[in-house]
């Protein structure tokens, strides 16, 4: 995520953890990587290291950084790294836990509004970059993305080929987004459609999707990474909902519209559901297309 942090305002620098390169190699090396890596984080020399993820990883690093002060969350696996732990209050959106922590540190979060700023290189590729792929970045694009980590949160193929054909015939240049792993679940969605779609899975960079998705006029998709970005970027978004609160990990944004199918089951059984996932799967094209008209002016498209 190293593309998101650089855009943050107040960031002097960013060190980021090689995770991809420490799984793709031999014992060794990975030595090697890490070691590299620990005194690259070292040499910050930091006051305060505060941990917010709370795994096994990020709360050892904190320890290893050298920080005389070093804070988390007090129900971390390994809470026994930190010197300073905030008990979090539940049932609040994970944000606040966040902001909790930092205020730990004496920051003061008197507003959650995030502070990501597209930098104008990665705005320059993007526009010849759909250039070449034939879309104009005069018209109205849609972001679509489709897939999800947990087979639980995505909704149906059919639903978003219905969707995005209706979009496209209104008008509106659609734009599917992803990564590799997801162009077999685009393929199958657009296998069904009959208007012209865009595919930039696997194509982008998080910085140049970043560009995308604040050149877009809408985003529709899964409870997902891309939906919490676009919300971060203060475009419209529509965003399927299955068994996750979305009252904990929703969009933080007044532009946006959770759709949700049948309540959750009270034990919810995940990816081995034996109802069929029907509590996304109940949301109709119907429900989305209403949303749509709800954030944007259709008809005058």
């Amino acid at each position: 995520y190293r593309d998101i942090a650089k855009t943050v305002s107040g960031i002097n620098s960013v060190v980021p953890y090689p995770r991809k390169d420490l799984r793709g190699s031999h014992l060794f090396k990975r030595i090697q990587i890490f070691t590299v890596f620990l005194t690259q984080l070292i040499r910050t020399f930091p006051d305060i290291a505060v941990d917010l993820e709370g795994r096994q990883v990020s709360s050892l690093l904190t320890f290893l950084s050298g920080a005389r002060t070093r804070i988390g969350s007090s129900t971390a696996f390994f809470a026994f790294c930190y010197n300073r732990k905030v008990t979090l209050t539940a049932g609040r959106h994970r944000v606040y836990s966040y902001l909790e922590i930092a205020e730990s540190t004496g920051a003061i979060c008197d507003t959650v509004s995030y502070r990501i700023k597209v930098p104008e290189a990665e705005k320059h590729f993007l526009v010849n970059m759909l250039m070449k792929e034939g879309i104009s970045p005069d018209r109205p694009l849609v972001c679509i993305h489709p897939g999800a980590g947990k087979i639980y949160k995505q909704w149906t193929a059919e639903g978003f080929a219905e969707v995005a054909d209706w979009l496209s015939g209104q008008g509106l240049q659609v734009i599917f987004i992803g990564d590799k792993r997801e162009t077999e679940k685009i393929h199958m969605i657009t296998s069904g459609m009959k208007n012209r779609y865009y595919d930039l899975a696997g194509k982008l960079t998080l910085g140049r999707l970043m560009a995308l998705l604040e050149a877009g006029s809408l985003f529709i998709g899964n409870d997902s990474g891309p939906m919490h970005l676009a919300a971060s970027l203060n475009i419209p978004v529509i965003t399927l909902f299955g068994p996750a609160d979305e009252k904990r990990w929703g969009p933080l944004s007044e532009r946006c519209v959770i759709l949700r199918g049948q309540e959750p089951c009270s034990e919810c059984r995940g990816k081995d559901c034996t109802k069929d996932f029907q509590c996304i799967r109940t949301i109709s094209p119907e429900h989305v297309k209403n949303a749509v008209k709800t954030l944007i002016n259709i008809g005058q498209r």
